[in-house]
């Protein structure tokens, strides 16, 4: 019976700290299970994938992503962590034995070659959630019961920044990429896509037995070792004074291009404003794109950036340079920067309306004043002869 099995198991969960390797930010978790019966440790890991696979990178991009989980002996699965300088928490979990059975039950199940592959999501359903979903099946549910309730505010976005911050590239990219439904704050449950948190929580987390009695989750808590790397930053960076900054600058910078004097300068300007507007019409299309037709749009949907960002853009990218180039503007090219500036400002008083915030103000405070620039120096040229 499982009772019987269970009896001479134990269950710990094993939270790894962040490395630097991008796809590693967000730390790494296993559920381990420890038989004395069989002389077998094994640390379950739901997070393997493959670079190599058919169609990885356009998975990828549309969230298609296909990950697995797998065993390995815990010691040596310790040992990689280890050597990557990733710190390694084991919380022994208060398991009865029909669970533990359950458990391992499960995971035999689970690591049948037609069920051990799943559709990874970022926050839904990645290696920390499967470890928690699993550990919820076997109690019936009373993790989720505990769990369900208000969080610490913590968003996907913020958290995604708080792991990336550093990374300025990734992080941009996070900024212009999420929506609103990002900033909801999270559950306890939820929160849980994020190793660091699971073991915070069970580390506090008492559950009721058969009787009644509330029991401590964890009965041992244990740092196996402590990396020397720097850690994560308690909360997300606060860059939007900078991005301010920026964008003023290079609004500025527009307007100095538009009233100097000489030919080199105005190829400068005109070259500077293609670039924009096509980066800018580019990440439109991929925004638009990724909020109807791929499976982010769960996080990347309902986005207001898509105001600033829009495929619109690209048809600026070919009118504007040309009005800029040339000192003469048309109402062709007068409309498109100024619906394009016009969109942009109303990104901004669009964060007035409470169901349409969104915490993206470092993409408005560097894209707001460089549209709204061009459109004043092209409505400022002189009308072109008809």
């Amino acid at each position: 019976s499982r009772a019987v099995r269970g009896a001479s198991m134990e269950v710990s969960l094993y939270t790894y700290g962040h490395s630097d390797v991008f796809f590693e930010r967000f730390g790494h978790i296993a559920l381990a299970v420890r038989d004395t019966s069989r002389g077998k440790d094994v640390a379950f890991n739901w997070g393997i994938f493959d670079f190599n696979s058919s169609n990885f990178v356009m998975r990828f991009l549309t969230g298609d992503t296909k990950y697995q989980m797998a065993g390995y002996v815990t010691s040596a699965f310790n040992d990689v962590n280890r050597k990557d300088n990733r710190s390694i928490r084991q919380q022994v979990l208060a398991l009865t034995p029909t669970e533990r059975g359950a458990l391992v039950d499960f995971i035999n199940w689970n690591a049948r070659e037609e069920n051990k592959y799943y559709r990874y999501d970022y926050y839904r359903d990645n290696c920390a959630t499967r470890v928690r979903d699993a550990l919820d099946y076997v109690l019936r549910g009373k993790l989720h019961a505990a769990l369900n309730t208000p969080g610490s505010g913590h968003t996907w976005r913020g958290e995604t920044a708080r792991a990336y911050g550093d990374m300025l590239p990734l992080y941009a990219g996070i900024e212009i990429a999420l929506g609103r439904r990002a900033d909801i704050p999270l559950s306890q449950w939820d929160e849980e896509f994020l190793p660091e948190y699971m073991a915070t929580h069970y580390a506090a987390l008492a559950l009721p037995d058969a009787q009644g009695n509330r029991t401590r989750f964890v009965v041992l808590d244990t740092m196996l070792f402590t990396s020397t790397r720097t850690p994560l930053p308690a909360a997300p960076p606060t860059r939007v004074p900078m991005a301010a900054v920026i964008g003023l600058a290079l609004a500025g910078l527009v307007a100095l291009l538009a009233d100097a004097k000489g030919k080199a300068l105005r190829i400068v300007l005109t070259i500077g404003v293609v670039l924009w507007y096509l980066v800018g019409g580019l990440l439109g299309t991929a925004l638009l794109l990724a909020a109807t037709v791929t499976k982010h749009v769960a996080y990347m949907g309902a986005n207001t950036t898509l105001l600033v960002l829009q495929p619109l853009l690209l048809v600026a990218a070919i009118i504007v340079p040309i009005a800029l180039f040339t000192r003469r503007s048309t109402t062709t090219s007068r409309g498109i920067a100024l619906v394009c500036a016009a969109l942009s400002v109303i990104a901004v008083l669009a964060q007035l309306v409470p169901s349409l915030q969104q915490s993206s103000g470092v993409v408005l405070a560097v894209v707001v004043p460089i549209q709204c620039a061009i459109a004043i120096v092209v409505a400022r040229l002189p009308t072109a002869p008809s």
